[in-house]
C-alpha cells in the first residue's frame, strides 16, 4: 500500500506515555485532541503496545486509531477509516503443547505470569503471586474470556509477563525460552518476555513497509525498558520524563508526562499537530 511521502507515522506505548501508568489510567482530552488534529492532517497514528488485542481498552481506542501493534509486535491490526472494519496483517502464535510446556517450567523456575494470548488472558492459579491481582481484577471484568487453568484446551499465549522472587531461577528460565522468547527486564521484580524476532520495532518496520514509508517518518512515544527497541530504531523518540532511566537515555526528546499535556507538547514540538 503507498501513502503521501509526506504522510507521518506516530506510534504510542499505552501504559505510563498515552494514559498514565497508575490505577487511574487518565487519557487526557489534550492527548485525545492532539490525536484527532494529526490524523486530520493526514498522518497515521498506531498503537504499539505490550498489551495484546484484547486488552487494549475501549476508552484508549475511542480516541481514534488507524490501527494496533499489538503483544510486543506480534499482532498487527489495520483499521478501515471508511467503514471501521479490522484486517489482521500478522498474528505470530505459540502452540498450545508449548504453552504448556512453558507454563509447567514458570513453575519449575519460580516465575509467576500473566499469559496473554490475542483474544483472552490466562494465568496458572497455581503459581501467581498477589502482585497480579489488580491485573486479574481488570482482565475479568474486560468482557473477554479469562482462564485461570493451564489444563484448559484453551489455554495459551502470544507473549507473557510476570513477576519472580529472590528464590528464582531466572537464568535457567532465560536460557529455557531463549530460542523462542526474548527476555525483558521491565525494572523492579518484573519481566516481560516477548516472542523472538518480533518486538515494537519490527511491527514499526512491518507498518513502514506496508504503507512504502521511510523511517525518518516515524515518531514514536513511549516511557519504559520494553520501549528501547523502537526508541533506539527511529530519530524521532519521545519520552516523558518519568520514563525509565534506560528509555529516557535513548530519548531524542524528552517531553512532560502525559497528565502534564506531553504527548499534545511533543506532537506541538515536532509541528505533527
Amino acid at each position: 500500500m503507498t501513502s503521501n511521502d509526506n504522510t507521518k507515522v506516530l506510534f504510542f506505548d499505552i501504559d505510563g506515555t498515552l494514559i498514565t501508568g497508575d490505577s487511574r489510567m487518565i487519557f487526557p482530552e489534550s492527548a485525545k485532541e492532539a490525536i484527532k488534529r494529526t490524523r486530520e492532517k493526514g498522518n497515521l497514528v498506531f498503537i504499539n503496545s505490550g498489551r495484546v488485542k484484547c486488552n487494549i481498552d475501549e476508552f484508549i481506542l475511542s480516541a481514534g486509531f488507524d490501527g494496533l501493534i499489538c503483544g510486543c509486535g506480534s499482532n498487527i491490526i489495520l483499521f478501515d477509516k471508511k467503514t471501521g472494519e479490522k484486517k489482521e496483517l500478522l498474528h505470530k502464535e505459540c502452540s498450545k503443547e508449548r504453552c504448556y510446556d512453558i507454563a509447567l517450567k514458570c513453575r519449575e523456575y519460580g516465575m509467576y505470569s500473566l499469559f496473554e494470548y490475542r483474544d483472552y488472558t490466562c494465568i496458572d492459579k497455581e503459581n501467581i503471586l498477589p502482585e497480579a491481582d489488580g491485573l486479574i481484577d481488570r482482565f475479568k471484568n474486560s468482557g473477554y474470556r479469562f482462564i485461570d487453568d493451564i489444563d484448559d484446551k484453551d489455554f495459551r499465549f502470544d507473549k507473557f509477563a510476570g513477576w519472580y522472587l529472590d528464590g528464582s531461577d531466572i537464568e535457567g528460565f532465560k536460557k529455557y525460552t531463549s530460542s523462542e522468547f526474548t527476555y525483558i527486564d521491565r525494572e523492579g521484580n518484573f519481566f516481560e518476555m516477548e516472542p523472538k524476532g518480533y518486538s515494537k520495532a519490527t511491527g514499526i518496520k512491518f507498518v513502514l513497509d506496508y504503507f512504502n514509508l521511510p523511517l525518518h517518518n516515524a515518531y514514536v512515544f513511549g516511557d519504559g525498558n520494553n520501549d528501547l527497541e523502537m526508541l533506539n530504531l527511529v530519530k524521532n523518540s519521545i519520552v516523558p520524563k518519568a520514563g525509565s532511566e534506560l528509555a529516557l537515555q535513548a530519548a531524542s526528546y524528552i517531553t512532560d508526562d502525559v497528565i502534564d499535556d506531553g504527548i499534545y507538547n511533543a506532537m506541538k514540538h515536532f509541528e505533527l499537530i
